[in-house]
Parts: C-alpha cells; sequence; structure tokens
C-alpha cells in the first residue's frame, strides 16, 4: 500500500529544487574529530585500545560482567482434585 501523494512528479521547476541544496549548510565538509583511542582487534575477535597520538593515555575499565540469572522454576505437575 502507499498514500496518493507518494507516487506523484515534483511540479516545482529547476531551479527551485537547486535552491533547497545549496546554502550555508552546504558550503563545505564538516570538521574532523580526533579520534581519542585506536582500537585493535585480537584473534578473538575482542577489542584492544590505545590511546590515539597526542591524547594522554587512560585506563581501560573492563565493563561489568552481565548478571547471571538462576533458570525460571519448573511449573508444577498437574493436580487434580477429588471431592
Amino acid at each position: 500500500m502507499y498514500s496518493k501523494y507518494e507516487r506523484q512528479k515534483d511540479k516545482r521547476s529547476y531551479g527551485d529544487r537547486k535552491v533547497l541544496y545549496t546554502g550555508p549548510q552546504y558550503s563545505g565538509p564538516a570538521d574532523r574529530i580526533n579520534p581519542a583511542k585506536k582500537v585493535y582487534w585480537n584473534e578473538e575477535g575482542l577489542p584492544t585500545y590505545d590511546a590515539a597520538e597526542g591524547v594522554a593515555a587512560t585506563t581501560y575499565v573492563e565493563p561489568a560482567p552481565a548478571p547471571v540469572y538462576a533458570p525460571a522454576p519448573e511449573p508444577a505437575a498437574d493436580v487434580v482434585l477429588v471431592a
């Protein structure tokens, strides 16, 4: 299913549509954010972190282990009540 408005031709002129994609927001590339860490992947597929160039080394804190939950109790057997 689709809306009847979804498949309509854009009736604006080429010049009008071109104005939408010009302006200060498209003036140039964005400033690059310098990385704080370098990530290396070991043979086990786990990441190892090192400080990037020009950044002071920080100690990496291991995340807390995931909690281990006890398995849910099995449902009780069917009980037949005799009156």
